[in-house]
């Protein structure tokens, strides 16, 4: 694809973006850092071969678990506007060969509530691998990546993103559900829903979660908020659409003593180093 042609794409789309939020309810990712989605690279990889992960039993835990977010997996065109967002394929692979090395195993956001609600217990050292958007590259480039240490992951899918150029396919995301990803919402459009009247804040949270279980057959559980953006308002439209929990873009791990519909998560960004990811993660998690 010729170079303008790949930096037009990546105009093209709304993505996450921004810094991480601050304190209190509202994260203050500015307005205007969405990223831009870029086509993925092509991958050699047909199939994503992820196996449903293997979890270590035993007793119940409510310690913290951080929650990685990734955005495209593919280096930076030249020029793109939010190139921290692109992390290249061989930098995820090595941040979860170092998690893996360190003894951590990769789990869902789903068996994460169920571990702090006492149900099945989760891995010694957990930590979940999540992906806004919804590019083509999460699945094929970061599915391949994860597979090879039986991972799953959590797409969380912006509707807007399904099918287009770019953009992650209805037939991938199926065949990510069947290797035991979880699919979450990531709004239909992807607009800061702190603007939006109450109709079309319902539209975009309850819609987006309908769309994915309709098209999907999943439960849909947690929603993600677009860039981070959220407030009593937004929070309570999440709740009344029925899911269990909201992640952010506040920095730190998650924990069963915050609000669920406030989750906290670690932001990975292009160049980080696998030691430095690991760094975060285990002090965040108290290691």
């Amino acid at each position: 694809m010729p170079r303008l042609a790949l930096v037009l794409l990546c105009l093209a789309f709304a993505g996450c973006g921004g810094a991480s939020g601050g304190g209190g309810t509202t994260a203050t990712a500015p307005a205007g850092a969405q990223v831009a989605n870029g086509p993925a690279r092509a991958s050699t990889n047909r199939d994503l071969g992820v196996a449903t992960p293997e979890i270590e039993h035993g007793r119940a835990s409510r310690a913290p678990v951080p929650i990685l977010m990734y955005h495209v997996i593919a280096p930076a065109p030249p020029g793109a506007k939010y190139g921290g967002l692109w992390v290249p394929p061989a930098e995820l692979k090595e941040q979860v060969d170092a998690l893996a090395g360190a003894g951590y195993t990769a789990v869902t956001l789903d068996q994460v509530l169920d571990g702090w609600a006492g149900k099945p217990a989760l891995p010694r050292h957990p930590v979940v691998l999540s992906f806004d958007d919804g590019y083509l590259s999460q699945g094929k480039d970061a599915g391949a990546i994860l597979a090879a240490h039986r991972w799953p992951g959590v797409l969380n899918l912006a509707w807007h993103n399904l099918g287009v150029p770019g953009g992650i396919t209805k037939s991938r995301i199926r065949t990510m559900v069947r290797s035991g990803w979880e699919i979450d919402a990531h709004s239909l459009t992807h607009p800061d829903l702190t603007t939006l009247g109450a109709a079309q804040l319902r539209t975009e949270v309850a819609g987006s979660r309908r769309a994915i279980q309709d098209a999907f057959g999943v439960p849909v559980d947690a929603f993600c908020y677009p860039a981070g953006k959220y407030d009593a308002t937004v929070e309570a439209a999440v709740k009344a659409a029925g899911y269990r929990a909201a992640t952010t873009e506040l920095d730190g791990a998650a924990a069963p003593s915050q609000d669920p519909y406030a989750l906290h998560r670690i932001r990975v960004n292009a160049g980080e180093s696998a030691a430095a990811v690991l760094a975060r993660v285990q002090a965040a998690a108290g290691r």
